[in-house]
């Protein structure tokens, strides 16, 4: 099936009747309802997203008023910025028509807008195809392209609701026509590249992958094992699994207390977090350009009084350290904290590595210089500063970090790989055709030699005194989440009392729940509380402290589990204890009582 989206905008009917016959028009191209055309309005177009987003070619169409577009139109165009930031009209065909009063009427100025915009949202505009016709007193009333335009279709008629021309409405169909033989043409040529790329990888089907991943590249099939006793995994592969969570940080390796965590992202972290040790995170391409040029902010924050010390801006190869002992929030919202409306199809994640301690481990300072030329991306706000690095993987090769005994590297056009106690190899370019891959994770046991001929760059995570652990659990498979997720279970409902009544929730709003333990009281979005509970239970209580938006708090570093909130500013925070092994199930029952209306945890698989 072959999908056009017609979008249009109209105040006497006319510019409608131009959207109908391109409508008309690419329908005719085939016999057995395999193009399917949707004609709407500008107005409905901003709640028909599902529809612009399934169709194979957009068609654009308003009146021309003051030498551009009219202003509904070009409210519908600044509408589309979310689909423009992610891509989501990318590579779908596009072409455009309008409707002046005037035979010229700067109609001209209309159409570039609409290619301009189209370029925006990187489509493949279609130009009209026909050549002018010269206008004469025996011209037919029925000649196509009467105006000379090859940019798009032009129509025109007389102020005040005069008829259009039937040249004009037959220069509309030809250019329904067009587009859909190009969608047509368009659609067959993918699906051709598509089977030479099945061929290639020697007809395996492709494994299912999440839906919020299916931009990114991935290796080849089929590649050549490496040497006996080294193991491999990749990480894009790893998190693109379609059971996964968003911001579920999933342990890939680990060594001598240190591990690695491999997390994906398309929204802010919803919460800050207090890690066990010194956490270093490094932001990983993901192979989508759009994705990978995506700017990136870190804020460090107090955690007595909630005031930012610092933050990072930072972008994809750049390493961060989240001090022991500071809040930090990966992106941050502003109030009211609005979830995203993604529309359908179109939320996309990055990808990110994590290195930490498994285990309360004290902070070793490794200070490093800053890439030269962006020494005000990391800035402390408060004096004395907090430690902060910014170190990037394109920069020198040395130690980057440093928990416990463990380090990590980075190696660059390294030579043979043999670490005294064997490690973890983390491959972030490798040359093309070569046996590796970016994003490769190796496991090299002790006494292990690993050529490291195809290697551009790699990170080494190793210990001076222990080898690398056996290849985790999340090697084979997606750790399950310890309570079925909202849409699976039986919601509950407000007020809820916790801990025999001292801990108490009551809805504000739809969106806002208060949150009141002994005389401390924040009001907390529900949405990103949801979120926040479920990834607390996800990493089994062993996140430290996380903090969301308003102030609630879980903080799992002790014997008991304490839920609380810090209540408004510069009071102190409250907290009820929680028995370790009850805190699952309270955590699920706040879950099932505060999600929102409409709420999804697992909203793209199900869109």
């Amino acid at each position: 099936m072959t999908a056009i989206a017609v979008v249009y905008h109209s105040v006497s009917g006319r510019t409608r009747a131009l959207a109908e016959a391109v409508a008309r028009g690419a329908e005719s191209v085939t016999t057995d309802g395999t193009i399917v055309a949707h004609v709407v309005s500008a107005e409905d177009a901003r709640h028909a997203q599902a529809v612009l987003s399934a169709a194979d070619a957009i068609v654009f169409g308003c009146p021309t008023y003051m030498g551009s577009a009219s202003a509904q139109f070009k409210a519908f165009m600044d509408s589309t910025s979310a689909v423009w930031a992610l891509q989501g009209w990318r590579d779908k065909l596009a072409a455009g028509f309008t409707h002046s009063a005037a035979p010229s009427g700067d109609k001209l100025g209309t159409l570039t807008q609409l290619a301009v915009f189209a370029a925006q949202h990187g489509m493949v505009w279609v130009g009209l195809g026909l050549p002018p016709t010269y206008a004469g007193a025996e011209s037919p009333d029925d000649d196509t392209n009467r105006l000379g335009s090859h940019l798009g279709a032009m129509a025109q008629s007389r102020p005040g609701g005069g008829a259009l021309h039937t040249g004009d409405v037959n220069t509309a169909e030809h250019l329904g026509r067009r587009v859909a033989e190009a969608a047509l043409r368009w659609g067959a040529g993918e699906r051709a590249r598509s089977g030479e790329r099945r061929a290639d990888a020697g007809a395996e089907a492709e494994p299912e992958r999440h839906p919020a991943a299916r931009t990114w590249a991935f290796p080849r099939a089929g590649r050549p094992a490496l040497p006996s006793g080294i193991e491999r995994a990749n990480l894009r592969e790893m998190v693109a699994r379609p059971a996964r969570y968003e911001h579920h940080l999933m342990i890939c390796a680990t060594v001598d207390g240190a591990q690695l965590e491999v997390t994906t992202a398309s929204e802010p972290l919803y919460f800050s977090h207090i890690n066990l040790s010194d956490e270093y995170a490094l932001a990983l391409p993901t192979g989508d350009e759009l994705i990978d040029r995506f700017p990136l902010r870190t804020f460090l924050s107090d955690p007595v009084t909630g005031d930012d010390v610092g933050r990072y801006n930072h972008r994809i190869g750049d390493l961060v350290l989240h001090p022991e002992g500071l809040l930090h929030w990966p992106g941050r919202l502003r109030p009211p904290y609005e979830p995203f409306d993604f529309p359908p199809g179109m939320r996309r994640c990055g990808l990110s590595l994590v290195y930490c301690a498994s285990e309360p481990t004290p902070a070793t300072w490794c200070p490093l210089p800053r890439p030269q030329g962006r020494e005000e991306d990391a800035k402390a706000y408060v004096t004395p500063a907090p430690p902060m690095v910014l170190a990037s993987t394109r920069g020198a090769p040395g130690v980057l970090g440093l928990i416990g005994r463990t380090s990590l590297v980075l190696l660059e056009l390294p030579g043979a790989i043999a670490p005294p106690h064997g490690g973890w190899l983390v491959v972030l370019e490798a040359e093309a055709g070569s046996v590796h891959a970016a994003c490769d994770l190796l496991r090299i046991p002790e006494g292990a030699t690993l050529d490291g001929a195809g290697i551009v760059r790699a990170l080494l995570l190793s210990s001076s005194a222990a080898g690398p652990d056996p290849t985790p659990p999340s090697w084979r498979h997606v750790a399950s989440a310890p309570f079925a997720a909202y849409e699976d279970g039986a919601p509950s409902s407000l007020p809820l009392d916790v801990a025999h009544g001292g801990l108490r929730i009551e809805e504000v709003s739809p969106s806002v729940v208060a949150i009141a333990v002994g005389g401390a009281r924040a009001e907390v979005p529900r949405f990103w509380l949801s979120r926040m509970l479920h990834r607390v239970a996800m990493h089994g209580l062993r996140l430290g402290y996380a903090e969301t938006y308003g102030g609630f708090f879980v903080d799992d570093r002790e014997d008991v589990v304490l839920l609380g909130v810090r209540g408004e500013k510069g009071a102190p925070r409250a907290a009820v204890a929680v028995a370790r092994g009850e805190a699952i199930e309270v955590i699920e029952r706040m879950y099932r009582a505060v999600a929102p209306v409409g709420y999804r945890e697992r909203e793209e698989r199900n869109r």
